[in-house]
């Protein structure tokens, strides 16, 4: 059978399954390191008395011994997520109250221009508590005001923070990114904003280690395609097809892309490595067949292999691609042995999980994986479907196959992540990949041109138009009625039912397995029965949302399935009506008037719960009774004490929106704590969700 066929002689495939199974139980609900510890000496043990038994026994019983091998790699999953601190707080950053602290940090990123602000990476190296200082480690998001002291920023400066940072939050909207889940994967904790009067740049010489040299080598290929392509669209795209660099897309471009499904096109993946690769090879082949040649060739490619994949950022997709190109260079070269490729794409994945465990969670990951995973299973039989004798027709038809293919496992997880669908996404990628390969094999032509000006602005300009072409024939796709399908809300649990579907139909129909087809019946009902679970339980949720959302009062009051909102209507024609559009979708609910709702002016009353909103200053003078409610909400740039608020109001519960000033919460909550008075400050803590 072709799955028994593979478990053989893919060894890594029983490996790497465990492993990536202890590190996502890890981050999404952690064990104690002490029980794994105890679990780990179990199997090792369970391993000993295997090894004393009889040989007739362990014959009998060999299945048994993979159980403690599972458990030990399930174990060593779950501990690289806390060897490696995620999960782990930044005790570098805190310090005494009311005491003077700096921070001694190193630029460790080139610095992004953003509409207010510049963005980088700051590594702490010490820290100044009452005036004596102490080695730290430890990241921090930085952004730095756009003035004329922050430019002159590069990547190895070395600064002194006078400013303490804070830490990152998410919004907690329903629905919404979680910011602060996605920077603690990567050991970002705190972000600081710093103004010219906050820090000092120091008089050091910058770093000069690799990334130095690597920061060199990008600057040089954006400034070649600047000086010969110009600036635009055009450029935007020519930098993030060759480096990978998308400081200058034109985010019309990114979302056109986008609506078609083929943003993969723009981000530097295993496409462009596989290019890269098989550039090599050809170009290496004069080299003759012998074993100091294939030490040669071995070299060269691993060296330009992984140079490129650090130029161009090391994402998720281009280290996978590297460490699979790597792996068959070493065995085909060197080692003279032809691996099986899906051996090679769980060895990859193992070998990166080991040294990158937060990768299990990263959607580039996953989504990287599956589509090759995809690939491999189904090209063939997808290619086969249809037997050309044109050579042309045949090219086309197999590249359809090709990104036929790679939708089938990464379609469940896009509809996941994404909660959207491209309808167009075929014909956009027989546009989208044939000219995207030219321009690339262009653009090293052009660098290559660079000393000859007349010939690398010909080539240039062929690819303005070329790149023209592109993104107009993109774009033109995703403006066709029905271009999208939005608002796909897919469970957790009813992603891995669609994957055991696929597994049954698969099984069933490619490889003759009977009993996939049980498989498929009993997924595709559990999927049915958890959507009909979800649709029952967003008629019977009743409850008031108050968003956090920056500078507006945003409320959802959701009952029976329907959603009335309340606060400030302008929000609905900025960005962050985005979130509150899918929040509503994550629910499933749609607008409508909700039954019970008493609503006048500042007062809502649901239920038996009431809520006061307080977005103005207070009058000056107080009523003889304050009002009683149940929650009040106090957001905007208020400026009043909490004994002037309880002159007017006796809450059981404040609530701090997100449009009232940092440094007003902080007073408001010292002064509820003297008071003994319950709080809630949306900013920190994300959205708050009252229940009625």
């Amino acid at each position: 059978m072709f799955v028994a066929a593979c478990w053989k002689r893919a060894p890594f495939l029983r490996l790497t399954p465990p492993l990536l199974a202890g590190i996502c139980i890890q981050l999404s609900c952690p064990l104690s390191v002490q029980y794994l510890y105890i679990l780990i000496l179990s199997a090792f043990s369970a391993l000993l008395l295997i090894r004393w038994l009889p040989v007739a026994y362990r014959y009998y019983y060999a299945w048994a011994a993979g159980i403690p091998v599972f458990i030990l790699l399930f174990c060593s999953g779950a501990l690289l997520p806390v060897s490696a601190g995620i999960r782990q707080g930044d005790r570098c950053f805190s310090a005494p109250p009311d005491s003077q602290v700096y921070w001694l940090a190193r630029v460790a990123a080139p610095l992004q221009d953003k509409p207010r602000s510049r963005k980088t990476l700051l590594t702490i190296t010490a820290t100044c508590t009452q005036g004596r200082w102490k080695a730290s480690e430890g990241r921090l998001l930085a952004y730095f005001s756009r003035d004329s002291t922050s430019s002159g920023l590069v990547y190895g400066a070395v600064v002194l923070l006078a400013k303490k940072p804070v830490k990152i939050t998410g919004s907690g909207n329903p629905g919404g990114f979680d910011y602060q889940r996605y920077c603690a994967t990567q050991q970002l904790y705190h972000q600081v904003f710093l103004k010219a009067e906050d820090y000092r740049q120091l008089p050091r010489p910058p770093l000069r280690d690799f990334t130095f040299f690597l920061l060199r080598a990008r600057d040089f290929c954006l400034g070649q395609l600047k000086a010969h392509i110009g600036k635009g669209p055009e450029a935007g795209m020519a930098e993030a097809l060759l480096i990978g660099y998308r400081q200058d897309l034109d985010p019309e471009v990114v979302t056109a892309y986008s609506n078609t499904g083929i943003v993969h096109i723009i981000a530097i993946s295993g496409m462009h490595l596989a290019l890269l690769y098989g550039s090599l090879l050809w170009l290496l082949r004069w080299l003759p067949s012998s074993r100091a040649a294939n030490v040669i060739r071995a070299v060269v490619l691993l060296a330009v292999l992984w140079g490129f994949a650090l130029l161009t950022g090391a994402s998720a997709s281009v280290l996978r691609a590297a460490v699979m190109f790597s792996g068959i260079t070493t065995g085909s070269l060197l080692l003279g042995r032809k691996a099986s490729t899906y051996n090679m794409l769980a060895a990859s994945a193992f070998v990166l999980l080991c040294c990158q465990p937060w990768l299990a969670v990263d959607a580039g990951f996953q989504l990287s994986y599956l589509a090759v995973l995809s690939i491999l299973l189904f090209y063939d039989a997808i290619c086969t479907l249809w037997p050309l004798s044109s050579r042309w027709a045949r090219a086309v038809w197999q590249l359809t196959a090709l990104s036929l293919a790679a939708q089938v496992l990464t379609l469940p997880a896009s509809i996941y992540y994404f909660h959207q669908f491209p309808v167009y996404f075929l014909p956009a990628n027989l546009v989208a990949v044939p000219l995207s390969t030219v321009v690339i094999y262009g653009e090293v032509l052009l660098l290559l041109l660079t000393p000859f000006t007349t010939l690398a602005g010909w080539a240039g300009a062929a690819l303005w138009w070329l790149i023209h072409l592109m993104n107009t024939g993109v774009a033109w796709l995703g403006q066709l009625p029905f271009a999208m399908i939005k608002n796909l809300q897919w469970s957790l649990w009813q992603t891995g039912c669609c994957y055991l579907l696929m597994a049954g139909i698969a099984g069933w129909l490619l490889w003759q397995y009977r009993r996939g087809y049980w498989l498929a019946l009993a997924a595709f009902w559990a999927m049915a029965a958890n959507q009909a679970l979800r649709h029952i339980t967003s008629r019977q949720q009743r409850q008031l949302i108050i968003y956090n959302v920056p500078a507006y009062t945003a409320m959802d009051v959701i009952a029976e399935g329907k959603v009335q909102f309340i606060g400030h209507d302008s929000i609905w024609k900025t960005p962050p009506a985005k979130q509150l559009l899918a929040a509503r979708a994550a629910m499933g609910v749609t607008p409508g008037t909700v039954a019970g709702l008493q609503h006048r002016g500042r007062y809502l009353r649901l239920g038996q719960k009431t809520v006061a909103v307080q977005d103005s200053t207070l009058p000056a003078w107080a009523p003889l009774q304050p009002l009683q409610v149940d929650y009040l909400l106090l957001n905007g740039p208020l400026k009043m004490n909490m004994a002037r608020v309880q002159a007017w109001y006796k809450a059981d519960t404040v609530i701090f929106g997100a449009g009232c000033p940092p440094y007003r919460i902080r007073r408001w909550m010292a002064e509820c704590d003297t008071a003994g008075i319950p709080f809630h400050s949306i900013p920190e803590k994300g959205a708050f969700i009252i229940s009625f």
